[in-house]
């Protein structure tokens, strides 16, 4: 009889599902790493086969290494998830939409899921497609989660996206059993990260809250998800009174069937996780300066405590030597595809300097000095090499990296492509091609007043050519006092017929023919030709950086900042053209009078 019993409780606790007992499990995330295969810092310094001999944050070798070490203590229980741009920001993706190598090193480093944030969109819907499926030829990929993109019905350009949706590539949601706990995986592009995304067209993105709410409730009552993740590429921010506010604040307040969420976009360092109603929320930062280590101890399928970390992906870590070997050799390809057509290689030093030059700080982008390094050697460029130009414009929304001083000063191609790696000129060229229009002095006034009502942080706009005097206390729209080219004023009426050329890469001036929308009204700004006719297909007015060659050559802000740099002089004698120390401290062309 007692052995009858005892064989009964067996066969009893055999039938009993294993979430009835705590179990652990170990989430690793990243999200915003932006092709960032090298690390973040100067490329000459980054060493990760050997430790402790450089401050370059970051990595896939060092990344592959710290997953290894959790997937070997806990294979069954350790997921690796990424909420999005992945893609985008380095050399290493600009060859993707043929080679695929990316998406497949993710795998083999170990990654299970991730989803499509705005960044991945760059180079439209049909690279993103073709990049796909080059890594799918390459070998085994992350699954691919994406719920609320939609595709146009009669467009053909989002057409091979769409294929790779339909043949369950990508995928809108995935039950996953880890330790016999059922969890429930989908992903969201968020609305500002949609709204940045404008080569995403025809693509668009259905409203954010209404399909995590559906999809949330689905995964929970009918697929029978014990837990339900949200990779959401829409992000938070810090709300300035030790917590946080932003998108994924909102949807965990709406959405209540989700436990946790795995933020990205907005490049914010949680770094602990924070709970809204009964939803956790943590975020990484960017660029793989940490890995995210979320550990859950789940009892009856449901979340009992949990303990957490962000891990620095720094030099004390050994970088995964096969990893290392293959980002190494993929260099060939860079070289091979974009780098030779131009002269240059991937290891060419262009510029040495004694001091760092930063995009941003604690009071803004208008403060620093890269911007105005960048919008006065791209001046350079097109003066030199583009016909010349009058007014050059850069926003500082695409200026994305520093160039940092390091262990030695030395600045090479990567690291300045990082700096201006946003678009494509054509499939040769990445980096959106520059472009030139023709304006009158008194449109001239009107948009530089708009562009000082978009004077905050990352919608501020550098200038180079002119100086800009304006009177803060004015009335807005009437700021502007005064604007110099060449030492001399320009005459800024109605009355002054002359036209002046404005040049910039082809997403700011996209903008430029929305001035009137965009104040309202209240002052207008017409892009025209050299002849004073208005321009009606901007690309028309894409600069020929080579008039010996048939069509039309492209020239992008990247390369002018390298040719601005090598024709700089060698101050210090070792053969390296130097930055010039005046950049060293901020300035600006736009002068406060009163």
């Amino acid at each position: 009889m007692k052995k009858l019993l005892i064989i009964s409780a067996v066969l009893v606790i055999l039938t009993i599902p294993s979430y009835v007992f705590a179990q652990q499990i170990t989430i690793l995330h990243t999200n915003d790493m932006h092709s960032r295969l090298t690390g973040d810092g100067p490329e000459v310094d980054y060493s990760p086969m050997v430790v402790n001999n450089d401050e370059v944050l970051g990595g896939f070798a060092r990344l592959a290494t710290l997953i290894k070490q959790q997937k070997a203590a806990d294979p069954a229980g350790t997921l690796v998830l990424d909420a999005g741009d992945f893609y985008m920001g380095t050399l290493f993706n600009t060859v993707e939409p043929k080679t695929g190598f990316q998406l497949h090193l993710m795998k083999e480093m170990g990654f299970d899921f991730t989803t499509i944030g705005n960044h991945e969109f760059d180079y439209g819907p049909q690279a993103l497609a073709g990049a796909i499926n080059a890594a799918k030829k390459f070998g085994d990929i992350p699954e691919i989660i994406s719920s609320n993109l939609i595709f146009d019905k009669t467009d053909p350009r989002d057409d091979a996206l769409e294929s790779l949706f339909k043949d369950g590539t990508i995928i809108p949601y995935k039950i996953v059993e880890v330790k016999g706990v059922r969890i429930g995986i989908f992903g969201l592009l968020g609305i500002d990260a949609a709204d940045v995304a404008p080569l995403k067209a025809p693509v668009t993105a259905a409203k954010q809250i209404k399909t995590a709410r559906k999809t949330a409730k689905m995964l929970k009552k009918e697929k029978g998800a014990d837990l339900v993740f949200c990779l959401s590429h829409s992000g938070v921010y810090p709300d300035g009174k030790g917590g946080f506010e932003g998108e994924d604040v909102k949807l965990a307040k709406k959405v209540k069937d989700i436990d946790v969420i795995f933020s990205g976009h907005t490049h914010v360092v949680v770094n602990k996780p924070f709970k809204v109603k009964n939803t956790l929320i943590v975020q990484t930062g960017s660029y793989l300066k940490n890995l995210g280590e979320l550990t859950l101890n789940i009892k009856n399928g449901k979340i009992a405590d949990y303990r957490y970390q962000l891990i620095p992906v720094d030099d004390k870590i050994k970088g995964d030597p096969v990893v290392n070997l293959k980002i190494e050799a993929y260099k060939d390809a860079i070289n091979r595809e974009i780098l030779d057509n131009l002269g240059l290689a991937y290891s060419d030093t262009v510029a040495e300097t004694s001091f760092d030059l930063m995009k941003h700080n604690e009071k803004g982008y208008q403060h620093t000095n890269l911007g105005v390094f960048c919008v006065d050697a791209i001046k350079y460029y097109v003066d030199n090499y583009g016909g010349g130009t009058d007014v050059e414009l850069l926003a500082s929304g695409t200026v994305r990296d520093n160039i940092l001083k390091g262990k030695t000063g030395f600045v090479t191609v990567p690291d300045v492509f990082r700096v201006m790696s946003l678009g494509r000129a054509n499939e040769k060229l990445p980096g959106y091609p520059l472009q030139k229009i023709y304006i009158t002095g008194h449109e001239l006034k009107n948009l530089m007043e708009v562009l000082l009502l978009s004077g905050g942080d990352d919608g501020y706009v550098f200038v180079s050519g002119i100086k800009v005097y304006y009177n803060p206390k004015k009335m807005m729209l009437r700021k502007v006092v005064k604007i110099e080219m060449n030492g001399k004023p320009v005459d800024l009426s109605k009355k002054n017929p002359k036209l002046y050329s404005v040049t910039a890469d082809s997403y700011l001036l996209s903008f430029i023919g929305r001035v009137k929308s965009l104040s309202k009204g209240l002052v207008n700004v017409v892009p025209k030709k050299a002849d004073g006719t208005p321009v009606t297909d901007m690309s028309s007015m894409t600069i020929d950086f080579d008039n010996n060659t048939n069509g039309v050559q492209p020239g992008t802000e990247w390369i002018g900042i390298i040719k601005y740099m090598q024709h700089l002089k060698d101050t210090n004698g070792n053969g390296v053209p130097d930055l010039p120390v005046d950049y060293k401290n901020e300035r600006s062309n736009r002068i406060p009078v009163e």
